[in-house]
């Protein structure tokens, strides 16, 4: 029988990951996955930190990129954007799919490595922009994986 890494005598203060994606530090990848993979994928969570590094699209709901709010003729007739005074709450974020599917892939690539009882493993990925970047691969109270930036760990 396994035991489960988290006993509750031993906790002093829980901060859950249901916590944690309500606060805006972990997003739930359930939300873009199929039904049945689910439940068979090892990871639940990527953290917003890792996914700052070239996995969103920074572009408003009329695709104006970040930076440009202001200059460009859309954002004239935009309500939203002159409803926040240019700020990025004119934002929506929103996943950029091929990069967080290549993001997936190589971080299936790096847990493949680890050794069938731990809970934790380390390896090197390619970010969008093409610069390498160490991530940690951390098992989670769900019993599933959360993939992070070592100083998110």
């Amino acid at each position: 029988m396994k035991t489960s890494f988290f006993e509750q005598e031993n906790v002093i203060y829980s901060y859950t990951s249901d916590q944690a994606v309500e606060d805006g530090i972990l997003f739930d990848i359930d939300q873009i996955l199929p039904g049945k993979t689910r439940t068979n994928f090892f990871l639940k969570y990527i953290t917003t930190g890792l996914l700052s590094k070239g996995y969103w699209n920074d572009c408003c709901k009329h695709g104006v990129k970040n930076g440009n709010q202001g200059t460009n003729p859309k954002c004239k007739t935009c309500e939203i954007f002159h409803q926040s005074y240019g700020n990025l709450s004119c934002l929506k974020l929103s996943l950029n799919i091929p990069n967080i599917t290549d993001l997936i892939i190589q971080s299936s690539q790096i847990f493949k490595r680890k050794p069938i009882d731990d809970y934790f493993i380390s390896g090197t990925i390619e970010l969008p922009s093409g610069q390498k970047q160490k991530i940690f691969i951390a098992q989670n109270e769900t019993g599933r994986f959360t993939a992070m930036l070592p100083e998110d760990y």
